[in-house]
Parts: C-alpha cells; structure tokens; sequence
C-alpha cells in the first residue's frame, strides 16, 4: 500500500525526533522505514500507526546515535549510518598511509640521484600554488554553500575539515626549505597530506551537491 504525504511526513517529523538532522542521512532511513511499513500494510488489516510503531520497534537499535573520533565526535549518526560511515573513513585512511609510503619511496629515490633541498624546493613552490588554490575553492564553496537548499552531514563535515586544511598554512607557506633530509621528508609528507586533504574536503562539497541535483529530479 503506498504512503500518503500526509503519512510520509509524519515518519520524517518523528526521524528528526530521533535525533536524524542532516536529510541524506533521513532521507536514507526513512526511504527503508516507509517501505517496510507498506509491505506490513499489505499483509496485515493494521492501522498505519500500528504497523509504523511494529517497524520503528525494529529499527529502535540501528537508530541509536553514535559518534566515532574518526567521523568526528560533535555529530551523532544512526548506528546503521555512521557504520557505512566508517568503512568508508577506514579505507581514505589507508589509501592516505599507502599513498604516503609511495611519496616517500619516490622522494628517496629521486634523492639518490638528484639534489634533496632542490626538489624540496620545487614540492615546496607546487604545494604553494596548489594551497592557495585550493584556499579559493574553499572560499567559493562557503559561499556556495549559504544558498543550499537543504542540510546535510556532508556540508557539516565540510566545515569541520576545513579547519584541519587551514592548520596547513604555515608549514606549507612559510616554512622555509630545511638542509636536513630527515626535515625534507617531513615537509614532502607533510605536503601530500596537505593536498589529500583538500582532496577529501572538496569531495564533500561535490557530494552535498550531487545530494540536492538528486533530490531535485524527484
């Protein structure tokens, strides 16, 4: 039995009860809650209600909010969310350390035949241009962003890891060239890590929009 609006709303307005504030995160659940409900509709003479309540008993644990350090601990997502969440955190972080491992053996090995500080400087002068850039981007999407039409987890985590981007600018831009090639690597590692980081950050921004052309289509 298909859902009225009237009935759709109110499966939205008790999800945000639960605590569900960003809309892909609802929309998500509430997609599977709404259909759950219309299979038990069609195979019992229960009410809306009764049958809503039978399937948000189910759901009660998968909804719990849970927060992860990884995911950051000033959001809570439902369980069944944040663990999707953090499969997908899991594998960014090691690609990031196996990305890193690769830099570093490229680094090494350009350093065996080539001036260490010299191409510490050149990862310096690209890393800068790249900083800065990617500054820009960030500024055009906070602007962007204050014309969103709706509020998503993606947007949130776009405003907190920005911040991390910003702890970047003095090592990448005013740092000066270290003699050291212990120092050397650390910038060059520093750099990449800089650079995935704005990698990640402008994903966000690609996939909060992505959210509302979807949304806009139905």
């Amino acid at each position: 039995m298909q859902l009225t609006t009237e009935q759709i709303d109110f499966i939205d307005s008790i999800l945000v009860l639960n605590g569900l504030k960003f809309d892909d995160t609802k929309l998500e659940i509430m997609d599977h809650i709404a259909t759950e409900v219309e299979v038990k509709m069609d195979e019992n003479k229960l009410s809306f209600d009764d049958n809503f309540k039978i399937v948000l008993d189910k759901w009660s644990e998968e909804l719990q909010p849970t927060s992860s350090f990884l995911t950051g601990l000033s959001v809570k997502y439902p369980k069944i969310v944040l663990e999707k969440k953090l499969v997908l955190v899991k594998k960014q972080l090691w690609i990031g350390l196996l990305s890193s491992v690769v830099v570093l053996i490229v680094f090494y090995g350009l350093a065996s035949f080539f001036d260490a500080k010299a191409i510490t400087q050149n990862v310096q002068v690209g890393t800068r241009f790249l900083y800065l850039l990617g500054g820009l981007l960030l500024v055009a999407s906070n602007i962007k962003f204050l014309k969103a039409k709706h509020k998503t987890s993606f947007q949130h985590n776009f405003k907190e890891r920005q911040i991390a981007f910003l702890m970047f600018v003095y090592p990448i831009c005013f740092s000066p060239t270290p003699n050291e090639l212990r120092n050397q690597i650390l910038l060059v590692i520093s750099s990449f890590w800089m650079l995935f980081s704005m990698f990640l950050v402008l994903q966000l921004v690609l996939k909060h929009f992505q959210f509302e052309k979807k949304l806009s289509f139905q």
